[in-house]
């Protein structure tokens, strides 16, 4: 490109709408694929496992505030219940990965469309489909995936409306956030560069006033079940301001609105994040963003900075045991510039695009190799990847830096070791007193075995009253049924109740559970 017209939008020419769909369709047949391989068969940990417990129980709202309750995901997640395939929580495991492949395909046709090659799309996803959180995300039941499958629709008909300007795209736009918010809050994020884009649409007379109107009453009409929470909320608490707190912040303001200080597990989750970058993407991003305004244009190089920003600026400063999972919207946003970028180095020369086909390939199988190393590669560092209290059966180090979970079953085997220990066999049966790690699992693997189902797990206040408010009652109620915990370091134990017990393990060998032991009669 000369230097007389350096500052010019290149002209680009979109892609057939048939051959868009073909690609999106292929993408969705191939990542659906990838990610139903390699998705986890069973119970899974901690959030994942709170999530098929939900699904399970039809829990609409959960425990955690409004902003945590993903009513539309426990809605899709009923429907699961239908599918005679496998067992349920292995269902909501494979559609945390379909979720991703909408994404994906959503991904590989906005970046077609920008870069006017269809093979740019595909290939820039599928660098992406094997980034670590991408491809973790999508093997457990996860909402975040669903959430990345509604963003890149939007970004899609931004993109669209941008370009070509019609009242039909802005409405749409706004029915696709309003359904993204009844997944995730996520949504949220970008709203506001939606908004200015379309009143500046309007101000430059693309569109008609009467558009904001229709994109706002599309708005309402996609979030209406979440709004209809909101104000189920308000009437229940008698507040529409603690209702409105809840819809935004659930039970954690403090970290969502977070400027000034870092998770403790930040370097845990600096590592995990760094593997998304064992890749090709952030070369081609910064070459897509230098190359941005140039080949889209002014106005939709802003929108798609803007939103970049503020999803990189949510994340860095979001400090939560499991950051590294929120950095997902960021690399998609980072693959959408960085499909730019190799559209740009495709445009300059035969040899340049010779050498990005390589890198890309690479990238993709470099990735993969780099997980499977990682826990191997620590363990000879001497570096150990410990919690509190390691959970029986499940390799930490492995948990977490392999996204693959289809051979990942600790949830399953603790489980059930767990609740046939705690079986009476003929005598009375325990309790066990979980952590927010295993509490879900425990849950749906003794209501799917009828022949534990006489094993107590204690979960919101029942079947046992919380000890410090009474313990007679408490231990009216136990009689003479042993008590066993999951870890020993259990911040939610009473300090009445760990102060009238002693923890007990097994004699030998790594204890399943510890039994509590009563001090005194």
């Amino acid at each position: 490109m000369t230097p007389s017209n350096c500052n010019r939008t290149e002209v680009s020419t979109t892609p057939a709408p048939r051959d868009l769909r073909r690609l999106w369709f292929f993408s969705l047949l191939v990542f659906s694929l990838l990610f139903g391989l390699t998705c986890q068969r069973g119970v899974s940990w901690q959030d994942s496992g709170m999530f098929q417990w939900r699904v399970l129980t039809g829990d609409y709202v959960g425990r955690l505030g409004l902003a945590l309750a993903h009513p539309l995901y426990i809605a899709a997640g009923q429907v699961l219940k239908y599918i005679p395939i496998a067992n349920l929580p292995g269902r909501l495991n494979f559609f945390s990965g379909l979720g991703m492949a909408v994404a994906l395909a959503n991904l590989a046709t906005v970046v077609s469309i920008l870069t006017s090659r269809r093979w740019i799309g595909l290939l820039i996803a599928a660098v992406l489909a094997v980034t670590h959180t991408v491809w973790w995300l999508s093997t457990v039941a996860e909402v975040y995936t669903w959430s990345a499958a509604a963003l890149t629709a939007e970004l899609w008909l931004l993109v669209s409306l941008i370009r070509r300007p019609q009242w039909g795209a802005m409405a749409a736009l706004g029915l696709v956030n309003g359904l993204g918010l009844c997944i995730h809050n996520f949504a949220l994020l970008p709203l506001p560069i939606y908004a200015i884009a379309a009143t500046a649409l309007v101000a430059r007379r693309k569109v008609p006033l009467w558009s904001l109107a229709v994109a706002a009453a599309a708005w309402l009409v996609g979030a209406g079940v979440y709004l209809g929470f909101t104000v189920h909320e308000a009437v229940k608490s008698g507040s529409i301001l603690a209702a409105i707190h809840s819809a935004l912040f659930g039970h954690d303001a403090e970290n969502v609105l977070n400027v000034v200080y870092l998770s403790k597990y930040w370097a845990a989750n600096f590592a995990l994040t760094a593997l998304n970058f064992v890749s090709v993407l952030t070369p081609l991003a910064i070459l897509g963003w230098c190359r941005m305004r140039r080949r889209l244009g002014g106005p939709a190089a802003a929108a798609l900075a803007a939103v970049t920003i503020i999803e990189i600026l949510f994340f860095v400063r979001y400090p939560v045991p499991d950051q590294f999972t929120f950095v997902l919207p960021t690399l998609v946003m980072v693959a959408m510039a960085a499909g730019v970028g190799l559209a740009a180095m495709v445009d300059a020369s035969q040899r340049w695009r010779k050498v990005a086909i390589a890198v890309c390939g690479l990238s993709i199988v470099l990735q993969p190799a780099v997980y499977a190393a990682a826990p191997a590669l620590l363990r000879a560092a001497g570096i150990e990847v410990n919690r509190s209290r390691n959970l029986p059966f499940r390799d930490e180090a492995r948990y977490w830096l392999v996204p693959w979970k289809h051979n990942e079953d600790s949830a399953e085997r603790f489980t059930a070791a767990a609740l046939r220990h705690a079986h009476g066999r003929g005598g009375l049966s325990g309790v066990i007193i979980p952590d927010s790690t295993s509490e879900h699992p425990l849950l749906i693997v003794r209501r799917r075995n009828p022949n534990l189902r006489d094993v107590w797990i204690q979960f919101r206040g029942a079947p046992l009253p919380e000890y410090d408010k009474n313990p007679a009652a408490f231990r009216s109620m136990l009689a003479h049924r042993p008590l066993f915990v999951v870890s020993p370091s259990q911040s939610q134990l009473s300090r009445q109740l760990l102060a009238d017990t002693s923890i007990v393990g097994q004699p030998s060998g790594q204890p399943v559970l510890y039994r509590l032991k009563w001090e005194s009669p």
